[in-house]
């Protein structure tokens, strides 16, 4: 490995990602590229380096305030939702093409696919790996799939699957595979034993100033993937995300060789934020935190 290389994490976030294609904005009208070895990509962060390494990250960015704002997320859908996983679990069996969903995942891979065109084919082409991070129902264990590969969009598609607010598993290599973001929000211990000299750039959406109600949704989140896919291991893999998060983030500042780069103002965009004025403010945040990470000693040395 080269230690003067890059490694880049993109986390997770929902609607708050749209600060880390900030960032990779900025790294961008930089030409970051050279010095990069591979970008790993988490839930949102997927899309993120996806476009960035397409070099359209301003046609990813416009994509959250002009698209997503619309019809990606739905409260209606998700009370909906909520109430038919609990009749399927309790009372009824209730059919998977009837399940409502608070994401709509067609809606954003027809985005990508036609609306926002995607070039994939200069992602496959180009030298930097984009390494996906999926869950595996089966084995519970976390991989990493380059997107470099005829069906990138498909695997795109699965870094993004974010159960329990979606129900449709994705098949890939004959794995079912869904969104490892929210049961491991970074695994640093991963990216450093599998980059030992290099610098490692997380781009976290969002403050690290966790509150408790990340808890509780974790809680939540857990207990309904149990009630979905009966096994009672789900719960303490989601219930404990915040408690992973937390170690991760100071081995991260623990860590001379690594940067955590993350929002320095308090702009209320959440998970489920459509505003279209605060996720461009969002936006503009992570383009100057871009480029103060690229001023400071931590790139340049």
């Amino acid at each position: 490995m080269d230690k003067d290389k890059f490694v880049i994490y993109f986390t997770g976030g929902t609607m708050r990602g749209v600060f880390g294609v900030g960032v990779a904005k900025a790294f961008e009208n930089n030409n970051l590229y050279p010095k990069i070895s591979v970008v790993y990509g988490a839930s949102a962060g997927v899309m993120t380096g996806a476009y960035f390494l397409a070099k359209q990250t301003e046609l990813g960015a416009s994509i959250y305030w002009e698209d997503l704002r619309k019809k990606f997320i739905s409260r209606k859908d998700f009370f909906i939702g909520v109430w038919q996983r609990f009749q399927d679990e309790f009372i009824k069996t209730v059919p998977q093409d009837e399940l409502h969903d608070a994401l709509n995942i067609e809606y954003l891979m027809k985005v990508v696919k036609d609306e926002k065109s995607l070039d994939t084919q200069k992602i496959i082409s180009q030298e930097i790996p984009l390494n996906v991070k999926l869950f595996d129902l089966d084995t519970h264990d976390i991989k990493y799939i380059d997107a470099r590969r005829p069906d990138i969009l498909e695997i795109l598609r699965a870094g993004v699957n974010a159960f329990p607010y979606v129900h449709e598993i994705s098949m890939i290599d004959n794995k079912k595979y869904i969104d490892a973001a929210i049961i491991d929000i970074v695994g640093f211990d991963y990216l450093r034993q599998k980059h030992p000299t290099e610098k490692i750039i997380i781009v976290m959406n969002g403050q690290i100033d966790r509150k408790f109600r990340y808890r509780a949704k974790n809680i939540l989140e857990g207990k309904f993937m149990q009630w979905m896919f009966d096994d009672p291991a789900l719960y303490n893999l989601y219930a404990t995300a915040e408690d992973k998060l937390a170690k991760d983030i100071e081995k991260i500042k623990c860590d001379s060789n690594s940067l955590l780069i993350t929002q320095d103002k308090d702009v209320l965009v959440r998970s489920r934020t459509t505003d279209a004025k605060l996720l461009l403010e969002m936006y503009n945040l992570g383009i100057k935190a871009g480029n103060r990470a690229l001023q400071s000693s931590f790139m340049n040395s």
